[in-house]
């Protein structure tokens, strides 16, 4: 009986732990990842710290399955995490891939993509981004509108907008996808789902929010799409 106490005061422990460090990563490293990124690196987590365990083996074809996306957008999830020293891999040619996901407490100080904070700091979900989401400038009731929308899309169909946004961007970056903005990424994906959620009288009366997107000074940019 004491062992069974001891071993249910263990699990309870270490689920704790995973519950705090999951909570962490939610709310100091998610705003700063796009859209496949965080698919990627939160089915990395489950895989791994879930699991009590640092790093996970995995093939890249089984990755692209649980997380609904295409090899190439994978590849450039896993390509981003890596700058941000998020995830680590050692390739096997005949083998599973095995990654190595850092929680938050484990990144550098210093961490270029990740403001962290210290002790009198204001917490980060507080600070804003440099531009604010499109969102910002619709009418109260079309913001709810809108967002209820969103959240309402499957994740299958909310990745075919980030890949779609990523493809279009980095076309217009002259094939570079590491040169446009997670700003400009997150506003690129909310156009495309406000073409496809809302009527011509409100796409004509908020077409002009989605401007920066089309200007030379942002991306070079050709035409907009059909409305």
């Amino acid at each position: 009986m004491m062992e069974y106490a001891n071993d249910h005061c263990q699990l309870r422990d270490s689920y704790a732990e995973i519950v705090r460090a999951y909570t962490e990563l939610m709310d100091e490293v998610m705003p700063h990842l796009t859209p496949a990124e965080q698919v990627v690196y939160q089915r990395l987590f489950r895989l791994s710290h879930v699991r009590q365990n640092p790093f996970t083996k995995c093939r890249y074809e089984d990755l692209v399955a649980q997380c609904g996306l295409s090899l190439r957008t994978l590849q450039r999830a896993l390509k981003g995490l890596r700058q941000k020293k998020l995830v680590s891999t050692v390739w096997q040619s005949h083998g599973a891939t095995t990654f190595t996901i850092r929680l938050v407490s484990e990144l550098p100080q210093q961490s270029a993509f990740l403001a962290r904070h210290r002790h009198g700091s204001r917490p980060l979900l507080s600070t804003p981004t440099m531009r604010p989401p499109v969102y910002d400038a619709f009418t109260s009731e079309d913001r709810d509108l809108f967002l209820a929308c969103k959240r309402g899309m499957s994740p299958k169909r909310l990745n075919e907008f980030a890949e779609e946004a990523v493809d279009w961007l980095t076309e217009q970056a002259g094939g570079d996808p590491n040169v446009f903005s997670d700003e400009a990424l997150r506003d690129k994906v909310d156009e495309l789902v406000f073409r496809a959620v809302f009527g011509v009288d409100r796409l004509a009366r908020y077409e002009h929010v989605f401007d920066h997107l089309y200007r030379v000074d942002t991306l070079a940019l050709n035409e907009r799409p059909p409305t």
